[in-house]
């Protein structure tokens, strides 16, 4: 899953912290095998997540998950617009190490 969010102008630092809080205990979550955060190079204020789940079950979880309910209640004062999600299937080609996220 990659997900793109938006944050109001003067609003990066808020989302930062934001970030902070929600990753550490998404980390810990059953079948979270990646959750990276980017932010868009010379963009502070548009940051980018990759997500690896083991499981669409395990996703979903995360979707339920209170410190993401938390996560998305703090968003209102933050983001500029709603974040863009999507779920991806790998179409490795190549390489597998290279062409896909989970490396298999």
């Amino acid at each position: 899953m990659v997900v793109h969010f938006r944050a109001t102008p003067g609003q990066e630092e808020a989302a930062e912290a934001a970030f902070a809080d929600a990753i550490p205990p998404t980390h810990a979550e059953e079948g979270c095998i990646r959750f990276a955060l980017h932010r868009v190079a010379g963009e502070p204020g548009r940051f980018i997540l990759v997500e690896v789940w083991a499981s669409r079950a395990d996703l979903d979880a995360h979707l339920a998950a209170p410190h993401l309910a938390e996560f998305r209640a703090r968003g209102a004062d933050i983001w500029a617009e709603p974040a863009q999600l999507a779920v991806a299937e790998a179409l490795p080609v190549g390489d597998p190490a290279k062409g896909s996220l989970t490396g298999a």
